[in-house]
């Protein structure tokens, strides 16, 4: 599956923002403006599709995801993803989405207003609309113009439904959208990701494949190694690519010393201390670890090998960002967000660092957030969303015309300074705003 583009907004102070994949996709702006937010904005509206309704309800009524910009206190969370499948054949191109109200203290808000689900087997003609939400009605296939009834409460989703219908086609649609996954990498001091903790929660569910875990990289590329060698193989010559001192990566596994055991935890409510049986059906239980995993370099710098945790953190968290998106490519995930790729990284690796992404993400695709003017001399300008200057303290992002990276490298020289360079002056001076959206694409009824 291959997320062809994302639209949204009404969070936190994001407005309707779409950005189409291609390779990598970077967002630009200045600090403290709404990039963030962004990959955070695209992680609920995700995570919201997998939720339970009870858990929506929840997320309806997310105190910091709740628009507090003036412009934009009346906005609706707003959802859209378009995709390819080609599993899916005749609905092979996908555009799916919806759209909430957030919770109001009036209690008029916290419910789900709009869902659409459209598809087509080529580019070349019009989606076909197969769910009429406010009629509580489906469409099974292209074949019949009929609409079925079905059954939707507010907090309920259409393709929650769907793939419980035995003869709907847009059932296996309905299936694959809620099969999409796309992780942020956010962190950026890392050293406990290189060290193993010695405990995790108890899940019933049976590993499939390599599991993206993003807080154990020691053991999620003990795993990558274990069930994907050749990706693990092709991890390590990107390491040694960008790191020539380093001679050899070595991976392995210790038997911790006690035996796997439940851990119970005791909780404390205001009026009192609650029953273990109660404690149960809140968190899952907690054990130790049969394994711990270890990742240590040897360098020919060093008289020993050295733990990852122990090495400088632009090392870790180069190799932190190769580990995430090599392994996401094999787990399958389909976007991964990367906040400030340039943080702790010399700019003359840069360039490398995100050749070897681009090769390694395969049908991933990968966001990147940014406020250097280093990393734009390495990306396509037509991959760059630049975050729009707005008065009212709201966000929105948007690409560079086509028909404009001419004019916008050409001026760029006669100022004596990079592409980069100018973006980020005309972002950081007020009186640019007016040039700077000449450069950017609008949307059709702004235009």
């Amino acid at each position: 599956m291959r997320i062809k583009s994302i639209t949204v907004g009404g969070y936190k102070n994001l407005e309707k923002s779409k950005i189409e994949f291609g390779g990598i996709v970077a967002l630009l702006a200045i600090n403290n403006y709404g990039k963030s937010n962004l990959l955070e904005a695209i992680d609920f509206g995700m995570e919201f599709i997998q939720a339970a309704p009870k858990v929506r309800k929840a997320m309806m009524g997310h105190i910091k995801s709740i628009p507090l910009t003036p412009s934009l206190q009346e906005s609706e969370y707003f959802f859209e993803v378009e995709l390819f499948e080609p599993e899916l054949k005749e609905y092979c191109h996908v555009k799916y989405g919806f759209s909430f109200a957030w919770y109001r203290d009036d209690q008029t808000g916290a419910r789900i207003t709009d869902e659409w689900l459209e598809a087509r087997n080529s580019e070349s003609v019009r989606y076909t609309g197969y769910l009429k939400r406010a009629l509580s009605k489906y469409r099974k296939n292209k074949a019949t113009q009929s609409f079925r009834s079905i059954p939707l409460d507010t907090n309920q989703l259409a393709i929650d439904l769907l793939p419980l219908i035995e003869d709907a086609d847009v059932a296996k649609v309905a299936s694959a959208l809620r099969s999409m996954d796309y992780r942020i990498c956010s962190t950026l001091e890392l050293q406990s990701e290189f060290q193993s903790i010695p405990f995790e929660y108890v899940t019933e569910q049976p590993e499939r494949g390599v599991a993206f875990d993003d807080a154990d990289i020691p053991k999620a590329l003990y795993k990558l190694r274990e069930k994907h060698p050749d990706a693990y193989r092709l991890f390590e010559d990107a390491v040694f690519t960008l790191f020539p001192e380093f001679t050899k990566i070595a991976l392995t596994s210790v038997n911790a010393v006690s035996p796997p055991e439940i851990h119970r935890v005791s909780f404390v409510l205001k009026d009192g201390e609650i029953s273990q049986a109660e404690a149960e059906g809140m968190i899952p239980p907690v054990r130790l670890k049969e394994e711990l995993y270890r990742m240590m370099v040897f360098s020919r710098y060093l008289n020993q090998p050295i733990s990852i945790a122990n090495m400088s953190a632009g090392t870790r968290r180069i190799i932190w960002m190769l580990a995430n998106v090599f392994i996401a490519a094999c787990a399958g995930i389909n976007a991964i967000g990367i906040e400030e790729i340039e943080t702790s990284i010399h700019p003359k690796l840069l360039k490398s660092l995100l050749e070897i992404l681009s090769d390694a993400a395969r049908n991933t695709c990968i966001l990147l957030s940014s406020h250097s003017p280093y990393l734009i001399q390495y990306l396509k300008a037509e991959s760059l969303y630049i975050g729009v200057p707005d008065e009212s303290g709201a966000a929105c992002f948007r690409r560079i015309k086509r028909t404009k990276i001419k004019q916008l490298v050409g001026i760029s020289r006669e100022l004596d300074m990079s592409v980069g360079e100018y973006l980020f002056d005309m972002l950081t001076k007020d009186r640019y705003a007016s040039t700077l959206m000449q450069y950017l694409e609008v949307e059709p009824d702004e235009e």
